[in-house]
């Protein structure tokens, strides 16, 4: 069964990057450009993993975080944030949100796809990724 993945970024670059790699790779992917889509999404589409910025408009995405967290049906949803917000103090809060890891933006294709895989298991074979960061 092919894992799903919700992305979730108000930056339209995000999702053009990010999404045709994910898809390449075997993963279904959910995009939502700000909390309130994402959580309806969540609920109604029941991800395998969710991909959050902090930054957004409206429910921001650690807040998002601990509202995905505080569902029992969505609790068990593995969360990562993929933020250029980098410092120890974001990396924690985002942690004490919920999330299993932390991206930081620029991420590397090969890295995105290692931490997934990890998280989640993989559903192609080797991937032959770009050694340029993405998503600024």
């Amino acid at each position: 069964m092919t894992k799903k993945i919700l992305l979730v970024d108000d930056d339209p670059g995000v999702h053009l990057i990010i999404v045709p790699i994910l898809s390449k790779a075997g993963y279904t992917i959910i995009s939502a450009k700000n909390g309130e889509q994402a959580l309806q999404l969540a609920l109604d589409q029941r991800p395998d993993l969710i991909i959050l910025d902090v930054i957004m408009p409206g429910i921001k995405g650690r807040d998002l975080c601990k509202k995905i967290k505080a569902y029992e049906v969505l609790k068990n949803i593995a969360v990562i944030f993929l933020t250029a917000k980098d410092s120890e103090d974001d990396i924690k809060a985002e942690l004490e949100a919920g999330a299993i890891t932390h991206l930081t933006k620029p991420i590397n294709p090969v890295d995105l796809l290692k931490t997934i895989g990890g998280i989640i298991g993989s559903h192609a074979g080797p991937q032959t990724g770009h050694s340029q960061g993405l998503g600024k």
